[in-house]
């Protein structure tokens, strides 16, 4: 409980903050937490890439836990989705909250990162590049959420996940 009231104590001023199941040997942040060090992690863009907004964020948000951990000395106030009260916590810790691709192809978004979406919703399309004159297969949400990630890249390779919907917890709860 100590470690999610940090979390939304620090809290940067990202739209979501995501938690994230641990079970993934050698992850570089899953080893790290194991030998007891503080990680943080984010996103400073898509597609390999590197956008204003998320260096923003990210800073700030280092800086926020660098000051509550008495790294750094000052003081740091809320910016953005954080002041603003629009902030959602959510976890992507339910293997229903993605959904990887049965077959490689093309993938056609449907839907904006950051839509709310109710589970069964189709988000997206998959095409299958050995089947073209296939409908394409109905990429659906498997839970309740916020779409958090959809697949960029193209060619899509089979079983890599296309669709990833994050589950909002309030932002005192503990989603794990």
């Amino acid at each position: 409980a100590c470690r999610w009231a940090a979390v939304c104590r620090i809290r940067s001023s990202t739209p979501f903050l995501m938690v994230y199941q641990n079970e993934t040997p050698g992850l570089m942040v899953s080893e790290a937490e194991r030998l007891g060090k503080i990680t943080i992690g984010t996103e400073l863009g898509w597609g390999e890439s590197v956008n204003p907004d998320g260096v923003r964020y990210a800073r700030h948000g280092i800086r926020a836990a660098a000051i509550h951990h008495d790294q750094l000395a000052g003081d740091i106030q809320p910016i953005a989705h954080h002041a603003d009260g629009t902030q959602k916590l959510t976890a992507i810790i339910d293997r229903a909250c993605y959904v990887p691709a049965p077959f490689p192809g093309h993938y056609e978004p449907l839907m904006a990162c950051g839509a709310p979406v109710a589970a069964g919703q189709t988000v997206g399309n998959l095409h299958d590049f050995y089947r073209v004159d296939d409908p394409p297969w109905p990429v659906r949400a498997g839970v309740d959420g916020y779409v958090l990630s959809q697949s960029f890249r193209q060619p899509v390779r089979q079983g890599s996940h296309i669709l990833v919907v994050a589950q909002e917890y309030p932002l005192r709860s503990n989603p794990a």
